[in-house]
């Protein structure tokens, strides 16, 4: 049966907690995207981030990802190992995400607080970089005789 909502993947998820997060140490879990938000449909894909405790190789996203794939019963899940991932990225999964298992409050918190103070320092670069970007953007557009007069408002 596909999950309707996000309380039915952490019911069902929850079957099996304890034996799963024990298995790959993982410390947290998080849906995001549309299952998050609660505009899923029928198409959506589940979203699903995990963090963890030592490394997290690619063989370990595998295994974690069948696992997953056998409990919840259904193939389209798009499963991110927080540990390899950008600040940004778990940034939004953090900002955006619901958390659906913790080991301990005191993981979560030491986690988001890290990943909040990367992000932030590198606040002033994403910003500079997106101001490069746009004005070569806008360069290219006029070496090329467009005018951003023409660009509907």
């Amino acid at each position: 049966m596909m999950q309707k909502n996000i309380l039915q993947v952490k019911e069902i998820l929850s079957r099996y907690i304890d034996r799963f997060v024990k298995e790959y140490n993982i410390k947290l879990i998080y849906i995001f995207g549309s299952y998050a938000k609660g505009t899923n449909t029928e198409n959506s894909d589940l979203d699903i981030a995990v963090y963890i405790d030592g490394k997290a190789d690619s063989f370990v996203k595998l295994d974690i990802l069948d696992e997953l794939v056998a409990i919840l019963n259904r193939e389209d899940i798009d499963l991110v190992i927080l540990n390899n991932v950008d600040a940004e990225l778990q940034f939004q999964v953090i900002k955006y995400g619901k958390i659906i298992y913790m080991e301990n409050i005191l993981t979560k918190v030491l986690f988001e607080s890290r990943v909040m103070s990367i992000y932030m320092d590198m606040e002033y670069f994403r910003r500079v970089q997106y101001e490069i970007g746009h004005k070569r953007f806008l360069k290219a557009f006029e070496e090329k005789g467009l005018s951003r007069r023409r660009w509907p408002n």
